[in-house]
């Protein structure tokens, strides 16, 4: 029993950090940053997994398809090394590597709004 829920433990710790890359791509579509590609009804749409145009995203993919599944499977299936090597670290990695890029999409973005008001105002 206690295994279960030190294995569930780890698991949540997981979808916390999921939760955070989620929230970091969700707010890129929501700021205009990354655009809902049509037909999308969510963005991101973490079944669209092949249509991801953004390293971002595909990093996101990777957690959900990897890291998380083999975190939840070493976990539970009392493999420690299995579920650190090649679960948690990675995903820990991937999410750190989606809030850097963020970041930098963050500022790329804000970067072109200021040169294009500038050369606005100089049209006019």
């Amino acid at each position: 029993e206690s295994h279960m829920k030190a294995s569930d433990e780890i698991l949540k710790a997981a979808d916390h950090e999921f939760a955070k890359a989620i929230a970091a791509v969700q707010g890129l579509y929501r700021d205009g940053i990354l655009q809902k590609p049509e037909g999308w009804k969510f963005a991101p749409d973490l079944l669209q997994y092949y249509d991801a145009k953004t390293k971002i995203e595909q990093e996101l993919y990777l957690i959900m398809l990897e890291y998380r599944q083999r975190t939840f499977q070493g976990a539970f299936h009392a493999s420690n090394d299995y579920m650190h090597w090649y679960g948690w670290a990675p995903l820990k990695t991937a999410v750190n590597t989606i809030l850097e890029e963020e970041k930098r999409m963050r500022a790329e973005h804000a970067a072109l709004k200021v040169s294009s008001n500038a050369a606005a105002a100089k049209k006019h």
